[in-house]
C-alpha cells in the first residue's frame, strides 16, 4: 500500500521501525525473558520476511538485539533519572541492609543480566 502511494524504501523502512519495532519492543523488557526459542524463531522469521520485502533494514535480523535495545535504554534512564521509578534497584554496595545479587541470579522468574552495576535488594522484597 505504501509502495503504491509512491513511498521510497527508505521511508518504508522508517515508518516499519516507527510502528512494528515499537510494537515489539514495547515494554519487552518485562515479557521477553518468558518467550520461549521456538517464539524467538518465529519472531525472527518475521523480521527476515519483512526485510525480503523491503520492509525493514536489513540491520534488524535478530529480534535479541531489538529487546537488548529496550533494555540497554531502560538501564540508562534508570540511571541517569534518580526519580525513576525502578531506581531503586540500583544501588552502591555501600548499603551494608541490602543483599548484593549476582548478575544472572534469578530471582523467582526474575533474571538478572549481566552487567557493570551493583544491583541490590532490599531483604524485604526477597520474601
Amino acid at each position: 500500500m505504501l509502495r503504491s502511494r509512491g513511498m521510497s524504501a527508505r521511508v518504508i523502512q522508517h515508518v516499519f521501525r516507527a510502528v512494528v519495532v515499537a510494537k515489539l519492543s514495547y515494554a519487552s523488557q518485562a515479557w521477553s525473558g518468558f518467550t520461549s526459542a521456538a517464539d524467538l524463531q518465529r519472531l525472527n522469521a518475521f523480521l527476515r520476511r519483512c526485510i525480503r520485502q523491503g520492509f525493514c533494514s536489513t540491520d534488524l535480523t535478530d529480534i535479541t538485539v531489538i529487546f537488548d535495545a529496550a533494555d540497554e535504554t531502560l538501564f540508562r534512564k534508570m540511571l541517569s533519572d534518580g526519580n525513576h521509578l525502578l531506581a531503586t534497584l540500583i544501588a552502591i554496595a555501600k548499603f551494608a541492609h541490602l543483599t548484593i545479587l549476582d548478575p544472572g541470579a534469578i530471582i523467582g522468574n526474575l533474571f538478572l543480566k549481566s552487567t557493570n552495576y551493583v544491583i541490590a535488594i532490599h531483604p524485604a522484597h526477597l520474601a
